[in-house]
């Protein structure tokens, strides 16, 4: 009976310090766990800290490198543009100015080739040279409505209509084609469709009339003149 009293005893004390022993393992355990938790947070949180702004600061670099890049090409694209836009304003104000300055050397050109051909006209004219004198007179007119020179125009439409029509004959005119290179009726028509005002219709007119009472040939002129005449 007093073994197994003892036995008893030493059991529960053996038991006991085992238990002790477990308990005090498993708190060491934790208390080591929780010292490792905290510091590999604490490591985590230091990472975090350090390389979060690190990244975001290199995304925010690469992001603004980019839209400079994009930025860039952007302001080059519109720079571009507005250089062709003005090169092409330019363009077209020289283009304009050229086209100014070649009518202005044209209706020069077309001015003094009037006065020389009026001349001419009025040489020929005294000497009796009708047919010379009216081809002259169409090529003054010519040159002078393309120089705009309506005055002298009006004064070589009157010269045709007054002083060499009345002395010659349709075939004397349509000879001009072949002799001169010169065509009345087609002068006619050139004024006339671009006489807007119709300043011109009068004397055109005029001209139309006395054509229309002209004998066919030069001879059947000289008949007319001469029954005029008796």
């Amino acid at each position: 009976m007093k073994d197994s009293i003892q036995t008893i005893i030493k059991t529960i004390n053996t038991t006991s310090d085992n238990g002790m022993e477990l308990i005090n393992k498993v708190d060491s355990f934790y208390n080591s766990a929780w010292d490792k938790l905290i510091i590999i947070g604490s490591l985590a949180f230091a990472i975090v800290g350090v390389l979060v702004p690190f990244v975001i600061q290199w995304y925010q670099k690469q992001t603004l490198k980019t839209s400079e890049n994009l930025l860039k090409k952007e302001i080059e694209s519109q720079i571009s543009k507005i250089k062709s836009e003005i090169l092409s304003e330019i363009n077209l104000v020289i283009e304009d100015k050229f086209k100014f300055i070649d009518s202005k050397i044209e209706q020069f050109n077309c001015a003094s080739a009037a006065r020389t051909y009026h001349l001419q006209g009025n040489g020929q004219l005294s000497e009796g040279l009708m047919k010379d004198a009216l081809a002259d007179y169409i090529a003054a007119a010519q040159n002078y409505f393309k120089s705009e020179d309506f005055i002298n125009l009006q004064t070589i439409l009157n010269a045709i209509s007054n002083n060499c029509i009345p002395t010659l004959s349709i075939e004397d005119i349509d000879d001009l084609n072949i002799s001169h290179n010169r065509s009345l009726y087609e002068l006619l028509e050139t004024i006339y469709s671009k006489d807007d005002k119709k300043v011109f219709n009068t004397v055109i007119r005029q001209i139309k009339f006395k054509l229309s009472k002209l004998p066919k040939t030069a001879k059947n002129k000289i008949v007319t003149d001469k029954q005029q005449k008796i």
